[in-house]
């Protein structure tokens, strides 16, 4: 943080690093994707895995450091390979899978010994039984997935699975989330975006990044006038979500370039609270975290507004002209239990998960301080422009 915080800009920072690190360079020489990038994505690769070799694509659901990458390279193989596949996805941390119990991250828990399920149940008996053509894993299905919500395992025959349909959730005035597309004109929610006071990714300060963060509290960002907020009514049934989630805003801004976060959060009841979770009203405040109107954050994801297009060839805004934004969130497995809400939020900066965007359309490894601006940005939610957040809903 402190090296970001001299840098001040990536330019700078590249400077601060000089030509020491080889990769750093690689990297800079290479804002868009190319055929650098092309080549070092492993899906690109799959379709030479031998088809007598077995594979077991293990993930996690909050992964912080690539929770798209075990979803999307299952997939990749399956459309290109043809030996025999399988994935797995517990509610974990990057490689909380092999190490620790995987019973909690962060303030929510899971209600059991997820990671010694995987290694005892799966992991094991999966190799023993390839390896030695010993150990029994009839039980092993096509997809094996963690629901955090309701905290259970469940087996599929594929994934995505066929019940599931893609349903919109859209946004609507006075912060709320309806099933139902809006049906009032020239409706939107505004905020300014400041690189200069970008929103941070977790209310703490930390020395490093941390994996928490991926189930972390989000009220610190409801609170701020930089992110909107949209929740639903308290849900009267359970709602389950397994798939990609897509978000599709439609949006203008006063500058040629900006980045959009959004975030899928399960709001907890005011009531709620873990069966051994006590409170203290004296001085010393709280023995757990207090989980009432706890807001989980389920998955969050980035898109940098110059790609909405094309990876390959960025393009600017033009300023007031309203544009879809459409991208997708990594995977989810969750149940949003009754008696929650769902929550989006929609911001423009991630710090310092997310470089700051100067929201001016230019190379940002090359941005000057000067290049960096505040940008008002709009986002509709009218009959002409209804911005969605579609959730990929199992019944």
């Amino acid at each position: 943080y402190k090296f970001y915080l001299e840098a001040g800009t990536t330019k700078n920072l590249a400077k601060l690093m000089g030509d020491s690190i080889y990769f750093w360079q690689e990297l800079y020489k290479h804002p868009d994707l190319d055929d650098w990038w092309k080549a070092r994505n492993v899906r690109n690769f799959v379709q030479n895995i031998p088809q007598n070799t077995a594979t077991l694509v293990v993930g996690g659901l909050f992964d912080a450091e690539d929770c798209y990458g075990a979803w999307r390279t299952y997939e990749a193989i399956e459309k290109k390979s043809k030996n025999n596949n399988r994935i797995l996805m517990g509610p974990w941390s990057h490689g909380q899978w092999s190490r620790g119990e995987g019973n909690a991250l962060g303030n929510i828990r899971f209600d059991s010994n997820t990671s010694w399920y995987y290694q005892n149940e799966i992991e094991v008996p999966f190799f023993i039984h390839h390896l030695e053509g010993k150990a029994n894993i009839d039980h092993l299905a096509e997809a094996t997935i963690f629901f955090t919500g309701d905290n259970k395992w469940r087996n599929f025959q594929e994934w995505p699975i066929k019940n599931m349909k893609m349903t919109p959730l859209y946004l609507h005035g006075k912060e709320k989330l309806l099933w139902t597309a809006p049906a009032s004109k020239n409706n939107f929610s505004e905020y300014v975006s400041d690189p200069a006071k970008p929103v941070p990714y977790t209310e703490d300060v930390h020395f490093r990044r941390t994996n928490a963060y991926m189930t972390d509290d989000q009220r610190f960002a409801s609170r701020r006038s930089d992110v909107l907020t949209f929740q639903t009514e308290i849900l009267n049934e359970d709602v389950t979500l397994g798939g990609t989630v897509i978000a599709d805003l439609f949006t203008s801004l006063t500058g040629t370039d900006a980045d959009f976060i959004v975030k899928v959060i399960d709001v907890l009841p005011s009531d709620f609270q873990y069966p051994d979770e006590r409170y203290d009203s004296g001085r010393n405040g709280s023995d757990f975290y207090p989980m009432g109107d706890y807001q989980m954050l389920v998955r969050g994801e980035v898109m940098r507004g110059k790609y909405r297009n094309s990876f390959e060839k960025p393009q600017p805004f033009v300023p007031n002209k309203v544009e879809k934004v459409r991208f997708e969130l990594p995977d989810v497995a969750h149940v949003f239990k009754k008696g929650h809400r769902i929550m989006v939020q929609i911001q423009s900066t991630w710090f310092p998960l997310v470089d700051r965007n100067p929201q001016k359309f230019v190379n940002i490894y090359e941005a000057e301080e000067s290049d960096y601006q505040k940008t008002t940005i709009k986002i509709w939610h009218d009959n002409t422009f209804p911005s969605s957040i579609i959730l990929p809903v199992i019944k």
